[in-house]
């Protein structure tokens, strides 16, 4: 089995800036991500910490690495490890009616709400920590997506030469792809949200 190189690039590069993206969120919001791994209730307090770290970490290596031809394999590996562990627990924790957390995705939808947090009064910020949460079977869909899309790294590429409409072709989908998947993010974000005000 083979895949065309411009879609396996499209996969991978997609993958990577996404991961990358909520790399950075738990990079910048150490002590929320703590917390959010807190939350699934599936790990001893004293070991939390250092988990955060290293899924922080196993993200930003693994987004990276996914990006070189030379460590592409290594990078998928760690994040389809990574993200299969997190749909996992995700859904162990569904199965359970844990559903009540913060997911700890992070990505676009942590970032916005960390720029809206600061620049609120603080019994805005207050209202906003305690604002509904909620994980769901999509959560664990769009882990499982990325770990698809990282998988392609597995599937050799066909052989063929790449001409100047296909880097065309690359950046407008990757561009397509990631905008969708971080609205995908702010949606599922925002769902907890939506309910609680139709219910009130």
């Amino acid at each position: 089995m083979m895949i065309d190189p411009v879609l396996a690039t499209l996969a991978q590069a997609s993958t990577a800036i996404v991961m990358l993206l909520g790399a950075v969120a738990k990079w910048r919001r150490p002590a929320a991500f703590r917390h959010a791994l807190a939350g699934y209730r599936l790990l001893p307090d004293a070991l939390t910490a250092p988990a955060a770290f290293v899924i922080a970490a196993t993200e930003t290596l693994g987004a990276a690495a996914l990006l070189f031809p030379d460590t592409r394999i290594f990078g998928a590996i760690a994040l389809i490890a990574l993200l299969l562990v997190f749909a996992a627990g995700l859904a162990f924790n569904i199965v359970r009616g844990h559903t009540d957390i913060d997911c700890g995705c992070s990505g676009f939808a942590a970032m916005q709400a960390a720029t809206q947090a600061a620049t609120q009064a603080a019994t805005q910020t207050a209202m906003q920590a305690n604002a509904p949460r909620g994980i769901g079977w999509f959560h664990v869909a769009r882990a499982l997506l990325l770990a698809a899309l990282a998988a392609t790294a597995f599937i050799e590429p066909a052989a063929r030469s790449v001409v100047w409409f296909d880097y065309l072709t690359l950046f407008f989908a990757v561009l397509l792809i990631v905008c969708a998947l971080l609205t995908f993010d702010v949606l599922l974000a925002n769902v907890p949200r939506l309910s609680h005000l139709r219910n009130s």
